[in-house]
């Protein structure tokens, strides 16, 4: 039965796609067209056929007016961590959902005063919405404001006592309190309310795996994709239990299985070379990241984790060009600022190098560089 299932839905989808291209033979498809066959196909969880049809609908001469569309396909980004393109897509003054997604991918990549600024605006044009409140709580705690957080994931609860989106992000508030066990509690009942809501699943895996339950989250995270079969994030958090396991082949299955869905994943992609790295195959690592570069030149984790890769390989020269490049592509990343410190240090006349790097990891919050400055007496 599964198997007439699979065929009939891999069949309609290439008689779709099909269809799709016949139209086009016969004129212009208006982006009305395109928007509309995107919701069918991730209707039936097509998503990476959704989001090519989504492209095409803004592509099209009328696409840019179509608000919509810029909204389906940045929630789509989101939820495959692209989060820089999701940002350009939302990033909608009349829609407060757009809006409030839009916060939450802005605190993802680290910029938390205009991610606080969005979801001002978005509850500003919503008061009565629960998304927009949860993802301010959101923010609020990624700023260590917890009290703030907590009251606007009550106020959200209170406009809606049974979402599951503030039960989660209640129980992500409380996980960054350290209360772990309350964290918990928040996430099962979030999954209670919603069992398709991928985003507790993720929560709750990822904390059982810290809690060093990996068994646990294996199987959490195995049901959470029987409700959502193609959720890039749960199979990252799956792939990242068996890391945790010491089990490299079937992280790397789940890997590759994210790549069936979408074969340009660059977060996967990156995520794979440092597996390589850790098993000490640096060539396989360095080509992986090269493949994201490949792809989108200005991936400032790509140039990190090759550098790092080329530094575990001994090939230093190449790792503090990787990681420089890194460092003007994102100048907020403390890590990668120590990593130059460690390898100035190794050469002969690189201290002054080595004590600006430390600087810059200093200003940006690294204690090991600040205790490193007090040490030798210099100020940051």
């Amino acid at each position: 039965m599964m198997a007439k299932k699979l065929f009939f839905v891999c069949f309609f989808a290439l008689a779709s796609w099909t269809m799709t291209f016949a139209q086009e033979g016969e004129g212009v498809v208006s982006a009305m067209e395109w928007k509309n066959k995107g919701i069918r196909a991730q209707k039936m969880g097509l998503d990476e056929l959704a989001e090519r049809y989504y492209r095409q609908a803004l592509a099209a001469p009328d696409g840019v007016a179509d608000k919509e569309i810029g909204r389906l396909l940045g929630i789509l980004c989101e939820e495959k961590d692209l989060y820089a393109e999701a940002i350009g897509l939302l990033n909608q003054e009349g829609d407060a959902e757009a809006l409030a997604h839009q916060s939450f991918c802005l605190a993802q990549v680290g910029d938390l005063d205009s991610a606080y600024h969005v979801a001002q605006r978005a509850i500003e044009l919503d008061t009565a919405s629960a998304l927009a409140m949860t993802m301010m709580a959101y923010v609020e705690t990624q700023r260590d404001q917890h009290i703030n957080a907590i009251g606007w994931a009550n106020r959200a609860l209170k406009a809606n006592p049974k979402y599951a989106r503030g039960e989660n992000v209640m129980g992500y508030i409380q996980f960054r309190k350290g209360n772990h066990t309350e964290a918990m509690r928040h996430f099962k009942k979030s999954i209670q309310l919603d069992s398709t809501l991928a985003d507790a699943y993720y929560n709750l895996g990822t904390l059982y795996c810290i809690r060093n339950s990996q068994e646990m989250a294996i199987k959490l995270l195995k049901q959470g994709l029987r409700r959502n079969p193609r959720n890039i994030r749960l199979y990252t958090a799956l792939a990242y239990a068996y890391r945790m396991r010491n089990d490299a082949p079937r992280a790397l299955e789940c890997y590759k299985q994210i790549l069936e869905y979408d074969s340009i994943h660059t977060p996967t992609l990156n995520r794979i070379g440092t597996l390589y790295c850790e098993q000490g195959h640096y060539d396989q690592a360095i080509a992986y990241h090269k493949r994201v570069l490949n792809i989108s030149p200005t991936d400032a984790s790509a140039h990190k984790y090759m550098g790092k890769a080329y530094m575990e390989w001994g090939k230093l020269d190449k790792a503090i060009q990787s990681f420089i490049r890194a460092t003007d592509l994102c100048k907020t990343d403390a890590e990668t600022y120590m990593y130059l410190a460690d390898l100035y240090g190794r050469q002969p006349k690189g201290e002054r190098k080595q004590q600006t790097a430390y600087k810059k990891a200093a200003r940006l919050g690294d204690k090991d560089a600040q205790a490193w400055l007090v040490k030798k007496g210099i100020s940051w």
